[in-house]
């Protein structure tokens, strides 16, 4: 804590004081870029001529300009090959001056699409220094009804989502996805709303309909120096919309295959005073692909499980409410609440599947942005006491508390050339696995994790051609040696509309807390050590645990942080106003991969893989010989006979984790939009994915996980009354070696088909097919087979 207050105290002094000193005789430019129908205009450039700062406008089509010093300038304001300017826009010190701007610009689509994640500030997508897919308001919206988030991205290039059940869904690019993948951090208004025991998400508990999107962007690769832990592989950013710019309400009622009934109700807008709120609330039920094992199994190659499904259905819901405080019109304070709940979920994991009868999660968030500041502070909750696992039938419980906060700040310099980016996070987790009769399930005890990070980003753009790009971040943690991520790139534009990249950047995976604290058993408990207890033990009235040894799957308190370096070299580019293409080409070198539960002891890493837990001690209370005489016995009758830490009993620890393996690979991304008119579009992406492995484990053999090619195409049309779309995904047959499951899993096809009809402004008819031949597959080996899945809607807006 000591460490966190002292660097967030230099950092707030060092913005304070930069701010204070361009704030004097200085005032602020602000406002709105939109059409003549209210529709906002992202990516437009504006300027201040005389200062040559540039700022570009957002989704919503607000820009604001601080210290701005105070005089007369003319701005401009352009977009492609259009352009407008006003002159004698006055400036004056402490105060805000509002310029808006109502333009018809017969403007494409691309041209205005803009994006955030890549640098932590709004740019536009063509001029990325990172590989960025922002899927569309009107893309979501279409899609919405099917509630699976991760299916929004499915046909981008570089994803590689892996579906089990109708929710349980593993997303990742480029490479070792994995069971319950945590790869590819994921943030919600900057809310990271993993479940922190494992790190992982679970997608059918965002606490709000996916229409309630105002952008969805995926980056990827190593995104570390910015994003910290976690954003490994990338980062998916998601911001719901404002009630500000989306007011009115809606109700929408889906149904369908596998009796699905949900309802999703949204209303929002003024309240007065500048404030601006929105509720949401949305229930869910119906059935799942997933199936009892305990008796058959859907193919060949799965164990059996002991028990079957708790229950054979699925509910979710949730509630949310959210306050926006306007303060100008670019200062907001954001006051955001709401709690989801899940029951039903079946999720495969390392250890087997296990069905989660009910997760609770509320959560709470607090953030003040400006155009120079922004403070996020948050706190989630899980609450999941009834969870069951398939393959040992052993009820697990786990209750975890995150608490966390972040404040960035930002300036120009050099007249806008320069851009400067800093900010400090800290954060706090609590992890208990208690039962109802006070005893651990997953753990030996609960525990508690603190997080500090440090970032900063340089970008400065040297002329109309070259812009360069550092940043670097340090985090610590209670858990784990501190680590530093640093990233460069290199951005240069050929013309307005085509530009080459050059990027490299090192990024880290934290182990979760499985992985470092697990004991959870495996096996029923060991007897065969009983008669040693009345030999060695009770003579001495102490007690040593030998009539019934737990055999225990055991985290590995000294497992190391995973660890990757990219090499990228990328190419964005519109033609002729109707066509993007993206071309992204990377090599990465990845080490210290953490195994799944392997024996813990093995001879070739040299005997017991996890420290932690060294040979089993007798009790101080059992004299020499005896004592000694005990060890050598309990080691005969196996070599992994260990201490229980709180209460020095004997335990077998079976299983465990510990790092091995180095890996290189490469890969190749393109995609291609083509907007053949207002109306008609097309799109296709392709993936290649190559990689060697340079130290391998025998019996735990390193596998991505994912198709060596992969690729999409999709036909949309958006006409005034009737829209849809028909997309298809084509992926190769791949091997998967993930915990407990390893197998082969087979090529598919899958079309998707989305149409709707505007009946009247306020009502309006759709269908959502997933997997619209029934082609009857599963894309992770352990995972449900996967069916056919159509929804109607009807939806009332106003």
């Amino acid at each position: 804590m000591a460490r966190f207050h002292t660097s967030i105290c230099a950092l707030l002094a060092l913005f304070v004081v930069a701010s204070a000193s361009l704030a004097q005789g200085s005032g602020r430019l602000e406002g709105r870029v939109a059409r003549a129908d209210g529709s906002s205009v992202g990516g437009v450039a504006v300027t201040i001529s005389e200062l040559g700062r540039v700022e570009i406008t957002g989704s919503n089509g607000t820009y604001a300009f601080g210290n701005v010093p105070e005089g007369s300038y003319t701005v401009s304001f352009s977009l492609g090959d259009d352009s407008v300017s006003a002159s004698d826009v006055e400036i004056n010190a402490g105060a805000t001056t509002t310029l808006d701007e109502t333009v018809e610009w017969d403007t494409s689509f691309i041209e205005t699409i803009t994006v955030y994640s890549a640098s932590k500030r709004t740019e536009r997508l063509v001029e990325a220094p990172a590989a960025v897919t922002s899927i569309s308001p009107e893309a979501i919206e279409e899609e919405a009804s099917h509630g699976q988030l991760p299916a929004l991205l499915a046909s981008s290039p570089g994803a590689e989502p892996t579906q089990s059940g109708v929710y349980d869904f593993n997303f990742n690019t480029r490479g070792f996805n994995s069971s319950l993948n945590r790869r590819v951090l994921v943030l919600v208004d900057g809310r990271d709303p993993s479940a922190p025991f494992l790190g992982s998400q679970e997608w059918a508990s965002l606490p709000f309909s996916l229409d309630e999107l105002a952008s969805l962007e995926l980056v990827r690769g190593p995104g570390s120096a910015l994003y910290g832990a976690d954003a490994f592989n990338g980062v998916i950013n998601m911001v719901t919309k404002s009630p500000r710019y989306a007011p009115g309400g809606q109700f929408k009622l889906t149904g369908g295959d596998l009796d699905t009934l949900r309802g999703d109700l949204r209303v929002g807008g003024a309240l007065g005073n500048d404030w601006y709120g929105r509720l949401s609330v949305g229930y869910l039920e119906g059935e799942d692909f997933t199936r009892s094992r305990n008796v058959t199994q859907e193919y060949a190659g799965l164990n059996p499980e002991p028990v079957p499904l708790f229950r054979d259905d699925i509910e979710v819901s949730y509630a949310s409410a959210r306050l926006d405080k306007y303060f100008g019109a670019s200062k907001v304070l954001t006051l955001d609440v709401g709690q989801s709940q899940a029951e039903g979920i079946t999720a495969v994991t390392g250890i087997g599947r296990v069905q989660i009868n009910e997760s609770t999660r509320p959560y709470a968030r607090v953030n003040f942005n400006t155009p120079h500041w922004n403070v996020l502070g948050y706190y989630n909750d899980r609450d999941a006491n009834n969870q069951l696992s398939l393959s040992s039938g052993v009820p697990l419980y786990l209750d975890t508390q995150k608490y966390n906060i972040e404040v960035q700040g930002n300036t120009g310099f050099a007249e806008g050339k320069g851009q400067l980016i800093g900010g400090v996070n800290y954060g706090e987790e609590e992890i208990d696995s208690i039962n109802p009769q006070g005893v651990q399930t997953l753990m030996f005890q609960p525990v508690d994790a603190d997080f500090t990070g440090v970032f900063g980003q340089l970008e400065y753009a040297f002329n109309d051609k070259v812009k360069v790009l550092v940043a670097g971040r340090w985090d610590d943690s209670s858990l784990v040696d501190s680590q530093f991520s640093p990233r460069a790139a290199l951005v240069y534009s050929i013309n307005p509309t085509n530009t080459l990249r050059f990027n490299y950047g090192e990024a880290f995976q934290t182990p979760n807390y499985s992985e470092l604290f697990l004991s959870v058993p495996v096996a029923p408990p060991l007897t065969a050590a009983a008669a040693l207890e009345g030999l060695f033990c009770a003579p001495f009235g102490v007690s040593c645990g030998l009539t019934a040894v737990p055999v225990l799957a055991l985290g590995n308190p000294n497992v190391e942080v995973e660890e990757i370096r990219s090499f990228e070299v990328g190419y964005s580019g519109i033609f002729n106003n109707k066509t993007f293409v993206t071309i992204d080409y990377y090599n990465t070198q990845i080490e210290n991969f953490i195994t799944d539960l392997i024996t813990a002891f093995n001879p070739a890493l040299g005997g017991r893989i996890n420290p932690a837990f060294g040979p089993y001690q007798a009790p101080a209370g059992i004299p020499e010989p005896f004592a000694s005489l005990l060890e050598g016995t309990l080691a005969g009758i196996a070599p992994l006979f260990s201490n229980n830490p709180l209460n020095g009993n004997a335990i077998l620890g079976a299983v465990s984790y510990t790092n091995f393996g180095e890996v290189d690979t490469q890969g190749l991304e393109i995609g291609i939009n083509h907007y053949i008119n207002n109306q008609w579009s097309i799109d296709a992406s392709y993936t290649w994915f190559d990689f060697d492995v340079g130290n391998q484990l025998a019996g735990d053999p390193l596998l991505p996980n994912t198709a060596e090619n992969r690729f999409g195409l999709g036909v949309t049309y958006r006409g005034e009354k009737l829209g849809g779309s028909l997309k298809y995904r084509h992926s190769e047959s791949f091997p998967w070696n993930a915990g407990v499951f390893s197998g082969e899993v087979p090529a598919f096809d899958v079309v998707d088909l989305v149409a709707s009809y505007q009946v009247t402004d306020a009502i309006e008819l759709g269908v959502n097919v997933t997997n619209l031949f029934d082609d009857k597959h599963f894309e992770i080996f352990g995972g449900d087979i996967l069916e056919r899945r159509a929804l109607g809607h009807i939806a009332y807006r106003w």
